[in-house]
């Protein structure tokens, strides 16, 4: 069993910081951090490849479909998971449509979206046979 390499990208500190923590905490261990989407794809242009991106669609560099698209051009195999504050079930069902496999809204306590976060990425990585 391979263990998953996760990217979080999140231009709130806190929330970056908080998904992390509850990743760690849930046994996956490969977990690195960015505050934009460049930073990012300059560690994807140095080979360092993810299995999954856990993005906020407010990246600051890109919007959600920019980062998206250039995510599928240097990594296809990458799952993109967008776990946002936008509650708008057009962009959703849009960025899925574009290549996203999942859209998760952040509410207003932030570890129910979490909750919601792993449970959605465990099913992923099972369907990709990760674990």
């Amino acid at each position: 069993m391979q263990i998953p390499s996760i990217f979080i990208v999140d231009r709130n500190p806190i929330h970056n910081s908080l998904i992390k923590y509850h990743l760690n905490i849930n046994k996956f261990s490969q977990v690195q951090n960015f505050p934009n989407g460049q930073e990012c794809l300059y560690r994807i242009e140095k080979n360092m490849v993810p299995d999954i991106i856990i993005t906020d669609y407010d990246i600051g560099n890109y919007t959600g479909f920019d980062f998206l698209r250039k995510v599928k051009d240097s990594c296809p195999e990458a799952s993109v998971i967008y776990f946002s504050s936008s509650a708008d079930p057009v962009l959703a069902m849009k960025l899925l449509e574009s290549g996203a496999s999942d859209f998760i809204v952040k509410t207003s306590k932030l570890e129910t979206g979490i909750s919601e976060l792993l449970k959605n990425l465990r099913y992923i990585l099972k369907e990709a046979n990760h674990i």
